[in-house]
């Protein structure tokens, strides 16, 4: 069968302009949480996003662990690969005053973690994301929702698994190069009987190196009983944005994706 040569030009054409379009880009973080007293986690993940067009943009967060839990019998620990987000975020910036984004956002976990020994909830699940941006001038203001659909926690070890959680970031471009931001998480919803609700606030830099080369620091500190106490991540790639809704790479988000991976309530391959 023959393809007319026009047909043939216009699909390559096609092919070509979503080529142009398609970007990958990636990342590191490596940070420490102090869940409470006795329960801290160390982790350094991954980010690989494949942005497919200027609406549609696809994440994968690996990450390896290690957790320790201090009891009276004595310290616990177990290293290991956590389980693995993968994240499909779409939005849509419209081009009026402020250049408000609309975004949504399906997350999955997949349990790649062993359950066993606390590294992860040993199932899958999944979960929603909404989220709107706003950048008036120099700052970037965002405000998104995040629930789990299915499984244990399809948001994060650090948040309860029946609730809402509801962020708010903002940022300023104090010059080309660096960005202040600061954030507030609230969960909101029903608490279960192993993990209640959870507030925290968040400061963050992010510091660009060369072309879209960054360097970010983000810290956050627990409200109530239920929050980690605090955490602290430092991350190197090209894979981090700003006010952009519901992706996965937002102060917050950074902080929520590398300890997203779930920590058990038993610690220890015992």
């Amino acid at each position: 069968m023959r393809v007319p040569l026009g047909c043939l030009a216009c699909l390559v054409a096609v092919a070509s302009s979503v080529t142009a379009q398609s970007r990958i880009d990636a990342g590191v973080s490596a940070g420490v949480v102090k869940i409470t007293g006795q329960r801290s986690e160390d982790a350094v993940s991954g980010v690989l996003e494949y942005e497919a067009s200027s609406w549609l943009s696809l994440y994968a967060i690996p990450a390896v662990l290690h957790v320790t839990d201090s009891t009276s019998k004595g310290s616990f620990s177990s290293s290991g690969l956590g389980d693995l987000p993968v994240v499909a975020a779409l939005s849509r910036t419209f081009l009026t005053p402020w250049s408000p984004t609309l975004g949504v956002a399906v997350v999955a976990v997949l349990p790649t973690g062993n359950a066993s020994c606390g590294l992860g909830n040993g199932q899958t699940a999944a979960g929603m994301d909404l989220g709107l941006g706003l950048s008036p001038g120099r700052a970037h203001l965002s405000a998104d929702a995040s629930r789990s659909v299915s499984g244990v926690s399809a948001q994060s070890s650090l948040n309860a698994p029946k609730a809402t959680t509801l962020r708010f970031e903002g940022g300023y471009d104090v010059s080309p190069r660096w960005t202040w931001m600061a954030s507030v998480g609230v969960d909101v919803g029903t608490a279960d009987s192993t993990h209640a609700l959870s507030r925290v606030i968040g400061v963050g830099v992010r510091h660009t190196l060369a072309a879209r080369l960054m360097v970010t620091v983000d810290g956050s500190h627990g409200l109530t009983t239920a929050s980690p106490q605090w955490v602290l991540s430092i991350g190197l790639g090209t894979a981090f944005a700003g006010a952009s809704p519901v992706t996965p790479t937002t102060p917050l988000r950074r902080i929520r994706s590398t300890f997203s991976t779930g920590i058990t309530g038993k610690i220890g391959c015992r």
